[in-house]
């Protein structure tokens, strides 16, 4: 493979254009919403729920911060209230909440837990509790850092740091609640928004530092440009620019909201962006992944979510997840070893060519069934290519062998530009 080949798009003037408007929206739209900082007494509850295969949750954990300042990292008192299916007395408030199709606990369950462990300021209280048979509350609480998953690197970094407590939050992401946009207090009167994405314990932050940090100077992908730290030197995330437009598949939903019917079809919308973009959009998640492959690198957790659409009107990839997988994007060998699967080359070939069809038919992401596994053959609209529906199909042939390489569909992908 010539490597000097290897770059993104050249759009035709006219095509530039169109693409960097459409990496330039005007405004944001959600899932990132606006921090309203007036009038917060109690921050808005978060429930998550433990999945169970044949039923109702096994249990729930519900997560709020109390008088907190919502633009500010750390202040107030956060809970994190924990509770489990209770089998022993069946009528009591968590069961309740858990047989509510996603409901929280009550509010006058919550306030009693309060009113017995007394969350402290600045702190982290987490509570596990449970309804005896008497009706009593049995209560336990543990005190901790605001922030628990704060931590030391396990190897130097070269980036540069900001501190926590310099940045201002200005919007959040409601499907990530720890991806946010911020300012930081030397910018904050500018348009100047960086994105924060904190810690959490499903965060392989070490990993994917070094990975970004050893990564030669190529333009495929979007790396972090700060850690942020604490006074004591704890990591608790890092910084990249942001990007308004921000994913492939939040484009497409800002594109045709009306169509969007949540299960990721758009059947029969009306094309928005001109073949020549998509082309160029496509090129540019080929090179990449061509790249990236003649490194050795599997990149793991491709899809339209991990693909931002920059200022620049180009795409580049985000969340560099070896062994990390998404159910609907998996190639069928992948599928069948999962949850250990490591990915492979021809894994990402597959989730390339589910790329390359929601940017031809400006879908945000795959169709798939109750299975979560993607339906094939694909259905294609009028006015796409022969080509590359072909091209396309190549990539999502259940038989590994038969894909062609990255490269290959760099270059089929180019010499039809």
């Amino acid at each position: 493979m010539s490597q000097q080949k290897l770059g993104l798009s050249l759009l035709p003037l006219g095509a530039l254009v169109e693409a960097v408007a459409l990496g330039n929206p005007l405004q944001l739209i959600p899932p990132w919403i606006p921090i309203d900082s007036t009038g917060h007494s109690r921050s808005e509850l978060m429930l998550t729920t433990w999945d169970s295969p044949d039923g109702p949750p096994d249990g729930a954990d519900i997560s709020f911060v109390i008088d907190p300042d919502p633009e500010v990292f750390g202040t107030g008192a956060a809970v994190h209230i924990r509770y489990p299916r209770n089998r022993d007395v069946l009528e009591c408030a968590e069961n309740t909440a858990l047989d509510g199709e996603g409901t929280p606990l009550d509010k006058d369950t919550i306030e009693l837990i309060l009113d017995r462990v007394q969350p402290k300021q600045g702190a982290r209280t987490t509570v596990d509790f449970k309804t005896l048979p008497e009706g009593s509350l049995s209560v336990k609480a543990n005190v901790g850092p605001f922030y628990p998953d704060a931590r030391v690197l396990a190897s130097p970094s070269s980036l540069p740091s900001v501190l926590l407590s310099s940045l201002r939050r200005t919007h959040k992401l409601s499907s990530a609640p720890h991806v946010c946009l911020v300012k930081t207090i030397s910018d904050a009167v500018s348009d100047d928004v960086r994105v924060f994405k904190r810690c959490t314990h499903e965060f392989g932050l070490d990993k994917e530092l070094q990975f970004m940090t050893r990564l030669p100077d190529v333009d495929f992908v979007l790396r972090p440009t700060h850690l942020v730290l604490d006074e004591a030197g704890l990591v608790h995330g890092t910084l990249s620019d942001a990007h308004p437009a921000s994913s492939l598949s939040l484009t497409m939903e800002r594109l045709h909201p009306l169509a969007f019917d949540g299960s990721g079809w758009l059947a029969g919308t009306t094309p928005s962006v001109s073949w020549l973009v998509k082309l160029g959009w496509a090129t540019d998640v080929a090179a990449a992944v061509a790249w990236l492959h003649a490194q050795s690198i599997v990149w793991g957790d491709l899809k339209t979510d991990n693909i931002v659409l920059c200022k620049d009107g180009h795409c580049r990839l985000i969340d560099y997840c070896p062994g990390g997988y998404t159910l609907g994007w998996c190639a069928p060998e992948v599928e069948a070893e999962l949850p250990h699967s490591k990915g492979s080359v021809k894994g990402d070939i597959f989730a390339l060519g589910l790329v390359l069809w929601c940017i031809a038919m400006e879908v945000p992401t795959v169709d798939t069934g109750e299975e979560d596994t993607v339906r094939l053959p694909l259905e294609w609209s009028e006015g796409i290519p022969g080509w590359f529906q072909t091209l396309v199909s190549s990539c999502v042939e259940d038989e590994p062998g038969r894909r062609p390489s990255a490269w290959r569909v760099y270059e089929s992908l180019l010499a039809s530009g």
